[in-house]
Protein backbone atom coordinates (compact mmCIF):
# COMPACT_ATOMS: atom_id res chain seq x y z
CA UNK A 1 0.00 0.00 0.00
CA UNK A 2 1.40 3.51 -1.17
CA UNK A 3 1.78 6.42 1.71
CA UNK A 4 -0.40 8.20 -0.66
CA UNK A 5 -3.65 5.30 0.28
CA UNK A 6 -2.32 5.67 3.74
CA UNK A 7 -3.03 8.76 4.13
CA UNK A 8 -6.48 8.48 2.34
CA UNK A 9 -7.63 5.40 4.48
CA UNK A 10 -6.69 7.03 7.83
CA UNK A 11 -8.56 10.28 6.73
CA UNK A 12 -11.46 8.08 5.68
CA UNK A 13 -11.05 6.56 9.04
CA UNK A 14 -10.96 9.95 10.99
CA UNK A 15 -13.86 11.55 9.29
CA UNK A 16 -16.19 8.56 9.61
CA UNK A 17 -15.24 8.19 13.23
CA UNK A 18 -15.51 12.13 13.59
CA UNK A 19 -19.25 12.03 12.13
CA UNK A 20 -20.48 8.83 14.11
CA UNK A 21 -20.11 11.31 17.07
CA UNK A 22 -22.31 13.62 15.42
CA UNK A 23 -25.07 11.15 14.07
CA UNK A 24 -24.35 7.91 13.57
CA UNK A 25 -26.97 7.70 10.77
CA UNK A 26 -25.04 9.75 8.60
CA UNK A 27 -22.01 8.13 9.23
CA UNK A 28 -23.73 4.92 8.31
CA UNK A 29 -24.98 6.49 5.17
CA UNK A 30 -21.42 7.57 3.48
CA UNK A 31 -19.86 4.21 5.14
CA UNK A 32 -22.43 2.61 2.57
CA UNK A 33 -21.54 5.00 -0.03
CA UNK A 34 -18.14 4.38 -0.06
CA UNK A 35 -18.55 0.30 0.29
CA UNK A 36 -20.45 0.23 -2.61
CA UNK A 37 -17.59 2.77 -5.07
CA UNK A 38 -15.42 0.91 -6.78
CA UNK A 39 -12.03 3.08 -7.45
CA UNK A 40 -11.87 3.48 -10.96
CA UNK A 41 -8.02 2.13 -11.77
CA UNK A 42 -5.95 3.51 -14.82
CA UNK A 43 -7.29 2.31 -18.24
CA UNK A 44 -5.31 -0.35 -19.24
CA UNK A 45 -3.77 -1.30 -23.04
CA UNK A 46 -6.28 -2.73 -24.49
CA UNK A 47 -5.40 -6.69 -24.70
CA UNK A 48 -5.32 -7.59 -28.68
CA UNK A 49 -8.25 -10.04 -28.47
CA UNK A 50 -10.21 -7.10 -27.39
CA UNK A 51 -9.21 -5.01 -30.63
CA UNK A 52 -10.99 -8.04 -32.49
CA UNK A 53 -14.54 -7.39 -30.14
CA UNK A 54 -17.67 -6.13 -31.53
CA UNK A 55 -18.55 -3.26 -29.07
CA UNK A 56 -21.75 -4.06 -27.15
CA UNK A 57 -23.88 -1.95 -25.25
CA UNK A 58 -27.04 -2.22 -23.14
CA UNK A 59 -29.11 0.71 -21.26
CA UNK A 60 -29.79 -0.16 -17.35
CA UNK A 61 -31.74 1.81 -15.34
CA UNK A 62 -30.77 5.07 -17.64
CA UNK A 63 -27.14 3.90 -18.00
CA UNK A 64 -24.83 2.90 -20.17
CA UNK A 65 -23.48 -0.38 -20.01
CA UNK A 66 -20.77 -1.22 -21.98
CA UNK A 67 -19.01 -4.92 -23.07
CA UNK A 68 -17.67 -6.74 -25.81
CA UNK A 69 -18.47 -9.99 -27.57
CA UNK A 70 -17.24 -12.43 -30.33
CA UNK A 71 -20.28 -13.43 -31.91
CA UNK A 72 -19.31 -16.55 -34.67
CA UNK A 73 -22.86 -17.46 -34.92
CA UNK A 74 -22.38 -20.67 -32.67
CA UNK A 75 -25.42 -21.88 -31.05
CA UNK A 76 -23.54 -21.61 -27.64
CA UNK A 77 -23.04 -18.62 -25.98
CA UNK A 78 -20.45 -17.50 -22.59
CA UNK A 79 -20.98 -14.31 -20.38
CA UNK A 80 -18.25 -13.76 -18.44
CA UNK A 81 -18.64 -11.07 -15.10
CA UNK A 82 -15.46 -9.86 -13.39
CA UNK A 83 -15.57 -8.95 -10.11
CA UNK A 84 -15.31 -5.49 -7.76
CA UNK A 85 -12.62 -3.51 -8.83
CA UNK A 86 -12.44 -5.17 -12.03
CA UNK A 87 -13.11 -5.35 -15.57
CA UNK A 88 -13.71 -7.40 -18.57
CA UNK A 89 -10.12 -7.03 -19.79
CA UNK A 90 -8.74 -8.82 -17.12
CA UNK A 91 -10.11 -12.22 -18.65
CA UNK A 92 -8.73 -11.80 -21.65
CA UNK A 93 -7.35 -15.24 -21.66
CA UNK A 94 -10.52 -16.87 -21.31
CA UNK A 95 -12.01 -15.74 -24.50
CA UNK A 96 -9.75 -17.77 -27.50
CA UNK A 97 -10.41 -21.20 -25.53
CA UNK A 98 -14.12 -20.60 -25.18
CA UNK A 99 -14.18 -19.48 -28.96
CA UNK A 100 -12.34 -22.64 -29.49
CA UNK A 101 -14.91 -24.31 -28.03
CA UNK A 102 -17.63 -23.44 -30.31
CA UNK A 103 -19.56 -20.53 -27.97
CA UNK A 104 -20.01 -16.92 -28.83
CA UNK A 105 -18.77 -14.68 -25.69
CA UNK A 106 -19.65 -11.76 -24.36
CA UNK A 107 -17.55 -9.75 -21.47
CA UNK A 108 -19.06 -7.01 -19.46
CA UNK A 109 -18.02 -4.11 -18.09
CA UNK A 110 -20.68 -3.55 -14.80
CA UNK A 111 -21.94 -0.42 -13.46
CA UNK A 112 -19.39 2.05 -12.57
CA UNK A 113 -16.45 -0.06 -13.53
CA UNK A 114 -14.31 0.08 -16.94
CA UNK A 115 -15.94 1.92 -19.50
CA UNK A 116 -19.56 1.88 -18.33
CA UNK A 117 -21.20 4.66 -16.31
CA UNK A 118 -22.12 5.22 -13.00
CA UNK A 119 -20.20 5.99 -9.84
CA UNK A 120 -21.13 3.38 -7.35
CA UNK A 121 -22.56 -0.14 -7.79
CA UNK A 122 -24.65 -2.30 -5.59
CA UNK A 123 -25.89 -6.66 -5.87
CA UNK A 124 -29.08 -5.27 -7.52
CA UNK A 125 -27.71 -3.46 -10.15
CA UNK A 126 -25.54 -5.84 -11.37
CA UNK A 127 -28.40 -8.34 -11.32
CA UNK A 128 -30.22 -5.88 -13.55
CA UNK A 129 -27.57 -6.05 -16.16
CA UNK A 130 -27.08 -9.83 -16.18
CA UNK A 131 -30.92 -9.91 -16.85
CA UNK A 132 -31.13 -6.92 -19.36
CA UNK A 133 -28.32 -9.11 -21.20
CA UNK A 134 -30.13 -12.31 -21.75
CA UNK A 135 -33.08 -10.20 -22.69
CA UNK A 136 -31.41 -8.53 -25.74
CA UNK A 137 -29.24 -11.85 -26.45
CA UNK A 138 -30.90 -14.88 -24.53
CA UNK A 139 -30.16 -17.54 -21.96
CA UNK A 140 -26.33 -18.07 -22.03
CA UNK A 141 -24.73 -21.59 -22.01
CA UNK A 142 -21.89 -21.04 -19.64
CA UNK A 143 -21.42 -18.01 -17.14
CA UNK A 144 -17.89 -17.38 -15.40
CA UNK A 145 -18.19 -15.20 -12.52
CA UNK A 146 -15.52 -13.80 -10.34
CA UNK A 147 -16.01 -12.78 -6.69
CA UNK A 148 -19.06 -10.19 -7.18
CA UNK A 149 -19.53 -11.54 -10.32
CA UNK A 150 -19.93 -14.83 -8.58
CA UNK A 151 -22.47 -13.65 -5.85
CA UNK A 152 -24.31 -11.62 -8.62
CA UNK A 153 -24.67 -14.83 -10.78
CA UNK A 154 -25.50 -17.47 -8.10
CA UNK A 155 -28.54 -14.87 -7.06
CA UNK A 156 -29.49 -14.57 -10.72
CA UNK A 157 -29.46 -17.92 -11.29
CA UNK A 158 -31.68 -18.43 -8.25
CA UNK A 159 -34.59 -16.11 -9.77
CA UNK A 160 -33.74 -17.23 -13.27
CA UNK A 161 -33.68 -20.66 -13.73
CA UNK A 162 -31.58 -22.42 -16.49
CA UNK A 163 -31.11 -25.52 -16.47
CA UNK A 164 -29.10 -26.87 -18.78
CA UNK A 165 -26.47 -24.53 -18.27
CA UNK A 166 -23.45 -24.64 -16.33
CA UNK A 167 -21.59 -21.91 -14.16
CA UNK A 168 -18.31 -21.61 -12.95
CA UNK A 169 -17.66 -19.67 -9.94
CA UNK A 170 -14.09 -18.33 -8.75
CA UNK A 171 -13.62 -17.45 -5.90
CA UNK A 172 -17.37 -15.55 -5.24
CA UNK A 173 -18.22 -13.41 -2.80
CA UNK A 174 -20.09 -16.07 -0.47
CA UNK A 175 -21.66 -14.20 1.96
CA UNK A 176 -22.43 -10.28 2.03
CA UNK A 177 -22.35 -10.05 5.74
CA UNK A 178 -18.86 -11.04 5.55
CA UNK A 179 -17.88 -8.18 2.81
CA UNK A 180 -19.32 -5.77 5.37
CA UNK A 181 -17.71 -6.73 8.34
CA UNK A 182 -14.53 -7.11 6.62
CA UNK A 183 -14.85 -3.15 5.85
CA UNK A 184 -16.14 -1.71 8.53
CA UNK A 185 -12.92 -3.49 10.25
CA UNK A 186 -10.70 -2.07 7.85
CA UNK A 187 -12.28 1.49 7.87
CA UNK A 188 -12.43 0.73 12.40
CA UNK A 189 -15.83 1.67 11.97
CA UNK A 190 -18.01 0.25 15.03
CA UNK A 191 -20.60 -1.92 15.11
CA UNK A 192 -23.68 0.36 15.03
CA UNK A 193 -22.49 1.34 11.86
CA UNK A 194 -22.27 -2.24 11.08
CA UNK A 195 -25.94 -2.86 12.38
CA UNK A 196 -26.93 0.92 10.45
CA UNK A 197 -25.65 -0.64 6.78
CA UNK A 198 -27.54 -4.16 7.60
CA UNK A 199 -30.40 -1.89 8.19
CA UNK A 200 -29.90 0.71 5.26
CA UNK A 201 -29.86 -2.99 2.96
CA UNK A 202 -33.18 -4.35 4.54
CA UNK A 203 -34.60 -0.87 3.39
CA UNK A 204 -33.89 -0.03 0.28
CA UNK A 205 -33.52 -4.13 -1.26
CA UNK A 206 -36.48 -4.93 1.25
CA UNK A 207 -34.33 -7.98 2.07
CA UNK A 208 -31.90 -8.76 5.01
CA UNK A 209 -28.17 -8.91 4.14
CA UNK A 210 -28.50 -12.24 4.67
CA UNK A 211 -30.93 -13.10 2.21
CA UNK A 212 -27.81 -12.29 -0.47
CA UNK A 213 -25.55 -15.28 0.08
CA UNK A 214 -24.66 -18.01 -1.85
CA UNK A 215 -24.66 -20.53 0.66
CA UNK A 216 -28.58 -20.07 1.03
CA UNK A 217 -29.02 -19.43 -2.98
CA UNK A 218 -27.08 -22.54 -3.66
CA UNK A 219 -29.40 -24.89 -3.26
CA UNK A 220 -32.27 -23.30 -5.31
CA UNK A 221 -29.87 -23.46 -8.09
CA UNK A 222 -30.64 -25.73 -11.54
CA UNK A 223 -27.45 -25.03 -13.51
CA UNK A 224 -24.42 -27.43 -12.64
CA UNK A 225 -21.79 -25.82 -11.25
CA UNK A 226 -17.82 -25.39 -10.82
CA UNK A 227 -16.60 -23.71 -7.53
CA UNK A 228 -13.11 -22.69 -7.57
CA UNK A 229 -11.89 -21.03 -3.99
CA UNK A 230 -7.96 -20.60 -2.75
CA UNK A 231 -7.24 -21.35 0.91
CA UNK A 232 -5.41 -18.06 1.28
CA UNK A 233 -7.90 -15.95 0.00
CA UNK A 234 -7.92 -12.68 2.32
CA UNK A 235 -11.01 -11.21 -0.03
CA UNK A 236 -13.49 -14.10 0.21
CA UNK A 237 -12.38 -16.06 3.10
CA UNK A 238 -12.41 -19.43 2.52
CA UNK A 239 -13.79 -20.48 5.88
CA UNK A 240 -17.06 -18.90 4.08
CA UNK A 241 -16.88 -20.89 1.01
CA UNK A 242 -15.99 -24.24 3.00
CA UNK A 243 -19.44 -24.22 4.88
CA UNK A 244 -20.81 -24.63 1.67
CA UNK A 245 -19.01 -27.08 0.12
CA UNK A 246 -19.76 -29.19 3.06
CA UNK A 247 -23.31 -29.20 2.12
CA UNK A 248 -21.85 -31.29 -0.71
CA UNK A 249 -24.54 -30.09 -3.36
CA UNK A 250 -25.32 -32.63 -6.01
CA UNK A 251 -25.02 -30.50 -8.47
CA UNK A 252 -21.95 -28.91 -7.72
CA UNK A 253 -18.14 -29.59 -8.12
CA UNK A 254 -15.94 -27.93 -5.42
CA UNK A 255 -11.81 -27.56 -5.98
CA UNK A 256 -9.32 -26.20 -3.40
CA UNK A 257 -6.50 -24.42 -4.34
CA UNK A 258 -3.80 -23.50 -2.23
CA UNK A 259 -1.42 -20.32 -2.86
CA UNK A 260 -3.37 -18.58 -5.37
CA UNK A 261 -4.96 -15.79 -3.18
CA UNK A 262 -8.19 -14.28 -4.72
CA UNK A 263 -6.93 -12.58 -7.97
CA UNK A 264 -4.08 -14.99 -9.13
CA UNK A 265 -6.52 -17.58 -9.41
CA UNK A 266 -8.34 -16.71 -11.80
CA UNK A 267 -5.50 -15.98 -14.20
CA UNK A 268 -3.49 -19.35 -13.31
CA UNK A 269 -3.03 -21.99 -16.13
CA UNK A 270 -3.83 -24.97 -13.93
CA UNK A 271 -6.95 -23.10 -12.58
CA UNK A 272 -7.83 -22.26 -16.50
CA UNK A 273 -7.46 -26.12 -17.65
CA UNK A 274 -9.72 -27.37 -15.25
CA UNK A 275 -12.32 -24.52 -15.93
CA UNK A 276 -12.02 -25.38 -19.53
CA UNK A 277 -12.67 -29.40 -18.78
CA UNK A 278 -15.33 -28.95 -17.27
CA UNK A 279 -16.92 -26.76 -19.49
CA UNK A 280 -16.38 -29.04 -22.61
CA UNK A 281 -17.32 -32.53 -20.52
Amino acid sequence: MTTKMKLMIGILRFYLHFLSIISIKKASLVAFRIFSTPIRKAKPIKPDIFSKATSVMIIVDGLKIKGYSWVKNNQKKALILHGFESRAYNFEKYIEPLIDLGFDVYAMDAKAHGDSEGKTIVLPDYLAMIKQMEFQFGKFDIYLGHSFGGLALSLYLESNPNPASKAILIAPATETSTAINMFCKFLKLNSKIESQIHGLILARAGLAVDFFSIKRALPHIKSKILWIHDLNDDITPYKDAKLVFDTKQANATFITTNGLGHRRIYKDEKVMKQIFKYIAE
